[in-house]
């Protein structure tokens, strides 16, 4: 079901483009033409007039745990500069994390536990007994419009993204030989993520808004502190602390609805 739905969801996204792109689209006027009738010479000039700001975000990127708010500033015929803000929490599609989790087994390195004599296997992607909290998301990304036409059409972005997650996690009982979860002692958890993207999109310009479209793939850096359970040199459950940094393959896409100030 999870792969079906982000399969549905790359195909929505590019059904908006091409439904976009088969209208009878009027290019804005991107020339101002100023005739001199003689005071100087009869040359004409040309003036280049950019667009102002694109107010935008993402109505389904909650889903994945984030909601972010991104500004787009055209800065010439093909490149624009987007940047934004933004909160992160706890995914509504959390088989999201456990996919993504499955394809870095081998990417990943070793997550055994030195801290126990028995190490009990942590799934951080277990919201049954973990709940996320509010954290902060900025970005950055200069935009590379392949048909010069500035705001609109196909684009490749690198994006730079910092982020924080922040949870709660039920500790275990200790000084029992069974790992039972208590649900009235909790421990806190952290991640710093630093993204290093590439997205491939399209972007399409109405009167007044904008729809846009984008896959993308990159890797991400984490500073984690997170739970670690496990068992003493007596066979008895324990509660404890790891902190470790690690690197992901990530895979994203979605779409965008802006508009334009």
């Amino acid at each position: 079901m999870q792969l079906r739905f982000a399969i549905l969801l790359l195909l929505a996204c590019f059904f908006a483009n091409n439904l976009s792109a088969q209208r009878d689209k009027k290019k804005p006027n991107r020339d101002v033409e100023i005739i001199d009738f003689g005071d100087t010479d009869n040359n004409s000039q040309k003036e280049t007039v950019y667009h102002g700001l694109i107010l935008k975000t993402s109505p389904v990127s909650f889903i994945f745990g984030r909601q972010p708010i991104e500004l787009e500033k055209e800065m010439n015929d093909f490149l624009s500069l987007q940047a934004g803000a933004g909160v992160t929490f706890e995914p509504l599609w959390s088989a999201y994390d456990e996919l993504l989790n499955e394809i870095n087994d081998e990417f990943n390195g070793s997550t055994e536990s030195e801290l126990w004599a028995s190490d009990e296997p942590d799934n951080y992607a277990d919201y049954s007994i973990r709940t996320g909290k509010i954290g902060l998301q900025f970005s950055v990304s200069p935009r590379l419009f392949f048909d010069s036409d500035g705001y609109e059409g196909m684009y490749i972005a690198p994006v730079f993204r910092y982020s924080t997650q922040k949870f709660e996690v039920q500790k275990v009982r200790e000084g029992v030989p069974y790992l039972e979860r208590n649900p009235d002692d909790l421990q806190q958890e952290s991640i710093k993520n630093m993204d290093l993207m590439v997205h491939y999109g399209g972007q399409t310009l109405y009167p007044k808004l904008t729809l846009e479209w984008f896959i993308g793939a990159g890797i991400r850096f984490s500073d984690n502190r997170r739970q670690d359970v496990g068992y003493d040199f007596l066979f008895l459950a324990g509660n404890g602390e790891r902190s470790f940094k690690d690197k992901k393959f990530r895979l994203e896409t979605g779409i965008r609805v802006g508009f334009q100030l």
